[in-house]
């Protein structure tokens, strides 16, 4: 608990009912409640997004587990208690420095808070039977395993052989480092470092990239000034790669579609030195808002947002 009596697990229980039951963008919704509880120490919001990012990419491995030791078939539980279960069963596997009977004495209080007084038991019961046995159960089949789709495993296996299907599976879980591209427009790369460096953040050049960085030792990277003057882009690497491929040139007219959040796009403008036009499409007017947002605060000038499919 923070001075302000935030209760973490409780607010991860909150994100992940919004994200399964209302359909919310499980980053969207992070990213809501890391800017309504700034406060909270660098601790706690590490511990608010891993175990709510993990709990969304495991789902499927998890319902897996939950079945195993409950009677009520997981597609008729409560979605509180579903979720208070999966969240459980994420820490019990997967985040060892949690001992298991706190992940299940949290759990059971999460419960009785959310009204279901009369559930505790059962949720002491089934967490208590998964702490014991987690780490021996053998999962059934790849689409378990890696937490996808049972038509995606097939579709990759049938097309690239299991061998590199799995790869691909194991790759959605590998750890990947923040790259951020440099706002050229505002900045150089070596006044970008200072900067950050001054804001307490690491940062290296990428090896291939001129214009990228990869950044180490954040909390939040929105509430950093560097981010909110538009000094950098959050941009993954073979995205910054596909802009620098296209190599667009002066005064040319560039079309991005699914464009969103526009790293790809604010790129191209960068690269055209103010020239020209991209045109960055996508299909609603919550993504082309995303687009918006970053070109006004990267403060490029040659580019326009447009609620459009790619026709």
């Amino acid at each position: 608990m923070t001075e302000n009596q935030v209760n973490v697990r409780l607010l991860a229980l909150e994100l992940l009912l919004e994200i399964t039951s209302q359909k919310e963008y499980s980053h969207v919704a992070l990213r809501g409640a890391l800017e309504k509880y700034q406060y909270l120490s660098k601790q706690e919001r590490a511990f608010l997004t891993r175990l709510t990012e993990g709990t969304v990419e495991r789902l499927l491995e998890l319902d897996y587990l939950i079945g195993r030791f409950s009677k009520v078939p997981v597609h008729k539980m409560k979605p509180v208690i579903l979720n208070i279960l999966r969240m459980s069963a994420y820490q019990l596997k997967y985040m060892d420095r949690v001992p298991d009977a706190a992940v299940c004495n949290e759990a059971v209080k999460l419960a009785g808070k959310k009204g279901f007084g009369n559930l505790k038991g059962f949720v002491n019961g089934v967490l208590r039977n998964l702490a014991r046995n987690v780490h021996a159960i053998p999962l059934p089949d790849l689409s378990v395993r890696y937490s996808t789709p049972a038509w995606i495993v097939r579709q990759w296996t049938e097309e690239y052989g299991e061998d590199v299907a799995v790869r691909m599976l194991e790759s959605q879980f590998e750890e990947r480092q923040t790259a951020v591209r440099v706002n050229f427009l505002k900045t150089t790369k070596e006044e970008l470092i200072r900067r950050l460096e001054e804001e307490g953040v690491h940062a290296r050049e990428i090896e291939g990239v001129p214009c990228g960085l990869f950044l180490e030792n954040y909390d939040y990277l929105r509430a950093l000034p560097s981010f909110r003057e538009g000094l950098y882009q959050v941009q993954d690497v073979s995205s910054m790669k596909a802009a620098l491929l296209a190599a667009p040139k002066p005064g040319d007219y560039c079309i991005d579609v699914c464009a969103a959040p526009g790293g790809k796009s604010l790129h191209l403008s960068e690269l055209m030195k103010g020239t020209g036009m991209v045109e960055a499409r996508d299909l609603t007017e919550y993504k082309t808002g995303l687009i918006q947002d970053n070109i006004e605060r990267t403060g490029a000038r040659n580019i326009k947002a447009v609620c459009m499919d790619a026709t």
